[in-house]
């Protein structure tokens, strides 16, 4: 009896490579510094200069470009596997000069929207086509400072200098209501069902805004005063700050579910008992897509540059410090590439 051939099966699929994750680190000596996550290793684009006083950093969904907002004049938009940089900037005039603040990315990546102040020609948020890196649109707004947009891309919400939160449908750039803020924001950041808004401020007082019923519904107390975040899986957040008893940065824990700080992780030197004042004071923070590692960045202050970045494990709470370029640490962003 003669047998069949055996029906013939597709050759299986490769799996995907996975791709790496880097943090990516702006430092006041003009330059963009990726640290490798699985090692904490500083990779070589720190040759790119992004121009003088690099502060925010962000990354487009596809890992492929950063932006990167300067002190004055321009938004740097950087190609990282090329390590070319293409300036954008906002106004010609050196007498006018633009002042650059907080910017976030669109999640289909198309737009960058960019908190902009200028005493002489107004107050906007700039829209960056990314295709083009040009300002595409303007969003008249008074005192912008911080700006984030929520998952689902449709709403931006921009904090300004006075207390209040402008909601501004991305549709049309329209202003569609206000929000009022207990105190001007430091930082912000939405839950990835789009529904709560955690905002820092100079008290060190989180708010939460409900954003369906657009008001702030609860507050924490001494959390931080500065940049946060919020893991990807919507179950915390992480604040940075300093501990002004004992003189020495932190980054507190908030379990989103009882919106209570269930830790507090000491970040930089022991607390200095010489009155010299040297300790470091943390100013933004970042998640990797997975949430099992932290960044923070900051300065030491006091006439003392030194480029550090604390990396911590966050299901140990152990630190590492990295060093980092020459100068401060002002901004981090974490992309896969």
């Amino acid at each position: 009896m003669l047998l069949a051939p055996a029906p013939a099966t597709a050759a299986p699929h490769p799996p995907k490579p996975q791709r790496q994750v880097y943090a990516y680190i702006t430092s006041l000596d003009g330059h963009v510094y990726p640290i490798d996550t699985r090692t904490n290793k500083v990779q070589g684009l720190g040759t790119t200069a992004v121009g003088g006083g690099p502060e925010q950093v962000a990354v487009t969904p596809d890992g492929a470009s950063l932006y990167v907002t300067n002190a004055f004049k321009y938004v740097s938009a950087v190609n990282i596997s090329k390590k070319s940089v293409t300036d954008i900037p906002f106004d010609k005039d050196e007498l006018s000069p633009d002042l650059l603040y907080g910017e976030a990315i669109a999640p289909d990546g198309k737009h960058v929207y960019v908190a902009v102040q200028n005493p002489f020609d107004g107050d906007k948020v700039s829209v960056i086509d990314t295709a083009t890196n040009q300002v595409s649109a303007t969003i008249k707004t008074s005192r912008p400072d911080q700006v984030v947009i929520n998952p689902g891309g449709k709403r931006l919400y921009v904090a300004d200098s006075k207390g209040s939160l402008s909601v501004i449908n991305t549709a049309d750039n329209q202003v569609i209501a206000t929000i009022r803020l207990n105190e001007a924001a430091n930082a912000m950041a939405v839950t990835p069902d789009g529904r709560r808004l955690y905002v820092t401020g100079n008290s060190g007082t989180v708010s939460v805004v409900n954003l369906v019923k657009q008001k702030i519904v609860r507050t924490i107390p001494g959390a931080g005063t500065g940049g946060l975040t919020i893991s990807p899986n919507g179950k915390r957040a992480y604040v940075v700050g300093v501990d002004n008893k004992i003189r020495q940065g932190k980054v507190s824990v908030i379990n989103l579910t009882t919106d209570k700080v269930t830790k507090t992780i000491p970040i930089g030197d022991i607390p200095p008992d010489t009155g010299s004042g040297r300790y470091f004071r943390p100013a933004e923070v970042a998640l990797t897509p997975d949430g099992k590692s932290a960044y923070v960045v900051g300065s030491y202050g006091n006439g003392t540059p030194q480029g550090t970045v604390f990396a911590i494990n966050t299901a140990t709470n152990a630190v590492t410090p990295i060093t980092v370029g020459a100068g401060d640490t002002m901004g981090v962003a974490v992309g896969r590439l």
